[in-house]
């Protein structure tokens, strides 16, 4: 497919203007929406070829509506070519548990901008009177008049055209970034989690913590070489990645950067063979911890160490690492009448101490894992309940670039 677009980006050149510009709406997994990685194709290559990325988004609404699937689908986009991006389909009407409460519209056209889109396009004009999508309706209802989603779409027109000199060419400068695999990716396709869970679950988990917190976040691939870019980067299940990539991220620890790993990372290598050697491989050098044994956990919970748990937050649900602990730090441990006393107590989560480092290692499995701990002096301070990783920096927006118009 990669190489499909870049043939097809060469075809479009030979007749395009200077003036022109060639895109792609990219699209993600879905779950009934926009929900994770997509894959069937690498984003950050498939992107390459064009000169700006564009993106479909689509996602629940009215009561349902989070805002953290218009905020992944926005950071993802604009990770692909470190820039602004055209949202080129998404909802108007839609379907009938989607359609926009009044005023939501609008909520979700300024959304798309706070991710550093410059444009903002709705499937569709009118609704469809026959076929596929006879319900998934867009601007107009099927009798082509006026109606009120079609008038809040106006004034978000009208907005957008009397601001665009302020809103156009937002840019955003994060300090963390969540790193991404479509090779760990597809290798969770032959491996899943219990129940049935892939990799795009694990990604969400962590990106929706940091969401919830306020903490804006770029993606990055596995094969990203810039790394010193940001002060902390969140590995999602990077269970295959060859050598490099992760003695790159041990040399970016050494060298002050804080990571925070999920469980079923490092564990094979990028043809998917799992590595001799006692996990988590590689990353052990700064984990700090070491395992050999894995369980799907049942009624297992966190005791309270150096940190404390609301009562809500202390289940472990998914998947186990009975970790022990070479040059780690602990912070908590499991509580259980047999895993906590295997071979010493397991922990989760850890914080490391690399020299005179310190990084956060969330390697024991939650269902939803909470990004806990401190990343160190450098990093952001623990707030409670649940001593979950905190930054609520503002967001630092310049204009750059060359002005042209929000397009709507």
């Amino acid at each position: 497919m990669t190489e499909f677009l870049a043939w097809q980006v060469g075809l479009v050149r030979e007749y395009a203007r200077p003036d022109q510009f060639v895109t792609q709406n990219f699209d993600f997994e879905w779950r009934g929406h926009s929900f994770g990685v997509q894959p069937s194709v690498d984003h950050f290559e498939a992107a390459r070829p064009f000169d700006i990325a564009g993106v479909d988004i689509y996602h629940p609404s009215q009561a349902k509506l989070t805002g953290a699937e218009i905020s992944f689908g926005g950071d993802m986009t604009r990770s692909l070519k470190g820039t602004n991006y055209l949202v080129l389909e998404t909802q108007a009407q839609a379907f009938p548990d989607w359609t926009p409460y009044p005023g939501q519209l609008r909520q979700l056209a300024f959304s798309h901008l706070a991710s550093g889109a410059n444009m903002v396009a709705y499937w569709h004009w009118h609704s469809i009177h026959n076929s596929f999508e006879t319900y998934w309706k867009g601007l107009l209802s099927h009798d082509l008049k006026p109606n009120p989603v079609y008038d809040e779409a106006k004034t978000v027109g009208r907005d957008f055209a009397r601001l665009s000199e302020q809103l156009v060419n937002l840019k955003k400068k994060s300090d963390v970034a969540v790193m991404v695999s479509n090779e760990a990716l597809t290798a969770l396709e032959w491996f899943k989690l219990p129940g049935g869970l892939k990799y795009n679950d694990v990604v969400r988990w962590m990106y929706d913590e940091l969401y919830k917190l306020n903490v804006q976040c770029d993606f990055i691939p596995a094969s990203h070489e810039r790394l010193a870019d940001y002060r902390m980067i969140v590995v999602p299940a990077l269970y295959a990645a060859p050598d490099d990539t992760l003695e790159r991220l041990n040399a970016y620890v050494r060298d002050g950067g804080h990571v925070v790993y999920s469980f079923k990372s490092g564990f094979a290598d990028e043809v998917v063979q799992v590595r001799a050697a006692q996990q988590p491989g590689i990353i052990h050098e700064a984990c700090g911890v070491g395992y050999s044994v894995f369980v799907e956990p049942d009624a297992v919970a966190l005791r309270d160490g150096a940190l404390s748990f609301d009562s809500g937050a202390r289940e472990v649900r998914t998947w186990m690492e009975l970790l022990t602990p070479t040059t780690a730090e602990v912070l908590a441990y499991y509580d259980h009448a047999h895993w906590g006393d295997l071979r010493g107590r397991h922990a989760q989560p850890i914080w490391s101490r690399h020299g005179d480092l310190r990084w956060l290692h969330d390697f024991g499995g939650c269902d939803a894992p909470h990004i806990q701990g401190s990343a160190g002096e450098r990093g952001p301070a623990p707030r409670r309940p649940g001593a979950r990783f905190s930054d609520r920096r503002q967001d630092r927006r310049q204009r750059a670039g060359t002005r042209r118009p929000l397009l709507f």
